[in-house]
């Protein structure tokens, strides 16, 4: 497999995304050097994977051939590292370890790691280097490009965080050799997400590719596809004051059921469900082509993703989607996708916004 690397071109926040095939000696290089010179080094791993995967050990020990004061703090596994307690109990440990401004964080794991490795260096001294080493599907497609960082309150999912940039993002695909199909399918409703607002093509290419294990370089090439579409959109628009917002498809009902469930959804199986609601409204507005919505299902469901969204809809989902991000007073910035590659982002009051999606699936 060849070395992709990907510019993020965001003038002094720049910095690049690379998905290669790599020893841990190559990783621990590339981040050295987008990382400078840091006055120390903390790794923080996902637990979950520090105790699977075989790889983690070799890549924190070529990180301290080549960074300064590298020590390894392992993550509560998951969505369970993303806790405000959990963001305290790393930047105690931080100052405990003398860790100071010249500093940097290295986040070795999936989505949730890169959001806490990302929050927890936004807000340590008020803001230290980061660095992101995505080892799950949904982080390589998704959670570690863009520099949206954040964790969970009890009200609803990612409603505390921070923009706050990488220095780069080292994707090895080799991790997900051991990651168990339920996590890779996760992932591809992240890269089903980018065909739908932004890539025709890549859709095509994961329909021809749904139903069957992927090969390597198929996977690489989806990986590579979906990272290009959200760098496109970040890089037009950093904070989300405008189009990076049709990343946001399929979230807002996507994260309330996710938090509903407790998190014993993944965030891609949450994602599936919030992208077929949200098409089934478009369909229902008059927005969204019928056959998108039958398209798109029957994709999801190749793919290993759950679709049955009506019976997920109950009133503790409906109630969290009034606690959504994309909420301006009485009025939730909906993503719609009238098809493959054309977004429409519409206003829908938040009364109305329930009555339509209960209707509509």
């Amino acid at each position: 497999m060849d070395v992709t690397t990907i510019s993020v071109p965001l003038g002094p926040r720049s910095y690049d995304v690379c998905i290669a095939p790599a020893d841990a000696t190559d990783t621990a290089k590339k981040i050295a050097a987008a990382l400078g010179k840091p006055t120390g080094v903390a790794a923080l791993v996902d637990s979950r994977l520090g105790q699977l995967s075989p790889r983690v050990q070799p890549l924190i020990d070529a990180l301290a051939a080549h960074l300064p004061g590298v020590r390894r703090l392992d993550l509560p596994a998951g969505e369970s590292c993303k806790s405000l307690a959990a963001i305290e109990h790393t930047c105690g440990w931080l100052a405990d370890n003398g860790y100071d401004r010249g500093a940097a964080l290295v986040g070795i794991g999936g989505g949730a790691t890169s959001d806490h490795t990302g929050f927890a260096a936004s807000i340590y001294l008020r803001g230290i280097a980061y660095a992101t080493c995505p080892t799950t599907l949904l982080a390589m497609v998704d959670a570690s490009v863009g520099g949206k960082t954040g964790v969970d309150i009890a009200a609803g999912k990612n409603l505390v965080g921070a923009f706050h940039q990488p220095r780069a993002v080292v994707a090895d695909p080799a991790f997900l050799d051991s990651l168990p199909s339920r996590e890779i399918a996760a992932g591809m409703a992240e890269a089903v997400k980018a065909g739908l607002i932004a890539d025709p093509a890549l859709l095509d290419t994961l329909e021809a590719q749904a139903g069957a294990a992927i090969p390597a370089a198929a996977l690489a090439k989806i990986i590579e596809a979906a990272v290009r579409v959200k760098v496109d959109v970040v890089v037009a628009d950093e904070r989300e004051s405008g189009r990076r917002a049709i990343l946001n498809f399929g979230h807002t009902v996507g994260h309330a059921i996710e938090a509903a469930s407790a998190f014993q959804l993944l965030h891609g199986e949450a994602v599936s469900l919030g992208m077929i609601a949200a098409l089934a409204l478009g369909v229902a507005c008059g927005v969204t082509e019928p056959g998108l919505l039958a398209r798109t299902t029957a994709l999801l469901a190749r793919l290993g993703l759950p679709v049955d969204v009506k019976h997920r809809l109950t009133a503790d989902v409906l109630d969290r989607v009034e606690v959504d991000k994309k909420r301006v007073s009485d009025t939730v910035r909906f993503v719609l996708v009238p098809c493959p590659g054309q977004v429409i982002i519409q206003g829908i009051a938040l009364d109305e916004l329930k009555r339509q999606l209960v209707a509509a699936v």
